[in-house]
Order: C-alpha cells, then structure tokens, then sequence
C-alpha cells in the first residue's frame, strides 16, 4: 500500500461521506430542537435548565458517536463532518443571536452574530473528530491483523460476506 493510498484512507475511510453529511443534518435539527425540548420539560417539573448542560451533553454524545463511526470504518474527515451539525446548533443555541428570529431590515450584524458561533463550532468539530477517529480506530483494531480483512471473506460476527 502507498503512502497515498494510506493518507486517503486516513482522511476519507471506507465510509463516503454521504452518511455523515446526513448525519450532520440530523445531528443539527435533533440538537438545535433539543434545547427547546429540555426548556420545556424543565417548565412542567419546575426547575430551569442549563443551556450550557445541555450542551455539554450534547457534545459527549457526539464524541461518543463520532468514535463510533469512525470504528466502523469511516476516515477523519467525515467524523469531522458528522460531528459539525451538533456542534453547529449547541454553538449557535448557546453563544449565537436569539433563535428564530431573523431581522430582515439589517442582516448584516445578523450574519456576523451567526459567523461567529459557526467558526467555535468548526473548531470544536475538528477537534472532536480528529479525536475521535483516533480513539475509534483503537477500538475498532485498527492494523491488528495486518489490513487483510477483505482476503478472509468473513464479518465480524464469522458469517460468510456474501457482497463480494
């Protein structure tokens, strides 16, 4: 195998960047409405919650399935893709302009209150991806049994890989 060859699968994988754009997608709606979701359980019991909690929570849960993907064979960066849309919409729900409100008559310090939360959140995304390609590979085996996973013809459960 070539160092290119190597490098690209690094960073692209053997999972296309189809699911983690989805993923991404799904991550930013479910997180975004996961805020107004935890205010409005916390109205009915009594307490306020945290904004800054929620997104904690949020942001391990997407680390944790950052890893999880990228141990199913997906390269650095759609694990950095997949974890942009949590990050995305925790940032722009917790440091960004009210939501659900867009001023139409000057929208150029609009855009600028929603740039900013935008770069956190790519940071943030670099970084948990990266990560958690990483700590994925480990725990996927990565290189334990010399890349010959496609001569045994075997998943991992031992059933017999009828797609070939």
């Amino acid at each position: 195998m070539t160092t290119d060859s190597r490098l690209g699968r690094v960073a692209v994988g053997e999972t296309g960047f189809e699911r983690a754009a989805v993923w991404c997608a799904v991550g930013f709606a479910v997180s975004y409405v996961a805020f107004d979701a935890v205010a409005l359980g916390g109205e009915l019991a009594g307490v306020t919650p945290d904004a800054f909690g929620v997104a904690a929570a949020l942001a391990a849960l997407t680390a944790v399935g950052t890893a999880a993907f990228a141990a199913v064979g997906a390269g650095a960066l759609p694990a950095v893709v997949l974890a942009y849309g949590p990050f995305a919409a925790a940032a722009l729900r917790t440091i960004g302009p009210p939501p659900y409100v867009v001023p139409l008559s000057d929208p150029l310090p609009f855009a600028v209150a929603v740039a900013e939360p935008l770069g956190v959140a790519l940071a943030a995304a670099v970084a948990v991806g990266v990560v958690g390609y990483v700590v994925g590979r480990i725990v996927a085996g990565f290189g334990s049994d010399g890349g010959d996973e496609e001569s045994t013809g075997t998943t991992a459960g031992g059933d017999t890989d009828a797609a070939d």
